[in-house]
């Protein structure tokens, strides 16, 4: 029997990381992944669009990647799928969202407390990971991938230029971690873009982020555990 687990993201950026990381933690040759898109639904006619899907070749486990198309319409996509999923067989829903622009680092309780109200607990299990405050502050720790980009761009060169040091702070106190990110980029000449992010995923040290960025980062911490409890 196939076991499922849905995973609602805000965007496309979140999307391409979790693929990446389901690939790395599970093996390309276990795991069947499908992308999906879902726009409209109050103002436009709700559309499901499939971005990305991979063939059945007799993988135990199929992870279901759902862009949502913006971080206040993650528990709401959950919402509207939480039953159908429950019906379908899924073990398991995982919401993941940013905390900005909507809210501020003051918010966290209120939206930890909130994010779980009306979710119906007779269902499957539905657990939400925030990203704090967006998950280029993942991207920023992970400050190996510099120089990948472009070799003048160096911790040294980021303390120097931009006034703060990716590896030994906590980047998730940083308030706009995309802007920083995009500053550290301009060191060597280039720009972060959400529309290119797999330029960037595709250059970060999984390995290192799965040992270790766990530790340092509680809510990226709970998403590996989810995704480790899922494989195993």
């Amino acid at each position: 029997m196939l076991e499922r687990l849905a995973v609602f993201v805000e965007g496309n950026t979140e999307a391409i990381f979790v693929k990446k990381m389901i690939e790395q933690i599970a093996g390309k040759n276990n795991v069947r992944l499908e992308h999906r898109s879902i726009r409209g639904g109050v103002n436009a006619p709700r559309t499901i669009q499939i971005n990305a899907t991979q063939p059945f070749n007799g993988q135990k486990y199929f992870v279901l990647i759902i862009d949502c198309g913006g971080d206040g319409l993650v528990k709401t996509r959950i919402m509207e799928e939480h039953e159908s999923f429950t019906q379908k067989g899924y073990s398991k829903i995982i919401g993941l969202r940013d905390v900005r622009p909507t809210f501020t680092f003051a918010d966290i309780p209120m939206l930890e407390a909130n994010l779980p109200k009306y979710i119906k607990t007779k269902l499957i299990p539905v657990e939400f990971i925030l990203s704090i405050m967006e998950i280029e502050a993942w991207f920023l720790a992970e400050s190996s991938h510099f120089p990948k980009i472009n070799p003048a761009i160096t911790v040294e060169a980021i303390k120097s230029l931009l006034g703060f040091d990716p590896e030994n702070e906590d980047m998730e106190q940083r308030f706009h971690p995309a802007e920083d990110l995009n500053n550290c980029y301009k060191i060597g000449g280039v720009a972060y873009r959400k529309k290119n992010a797999a330029r960037t995923v595709n250059r970060l040290d999984f390995t290192l982020m799965y040992l270790e960025f766990g530790k340092k980062f509680d809510y990226l911490g709970r998403f590996l555990k989810s995704i480790d409890d899922f494989f195993s």
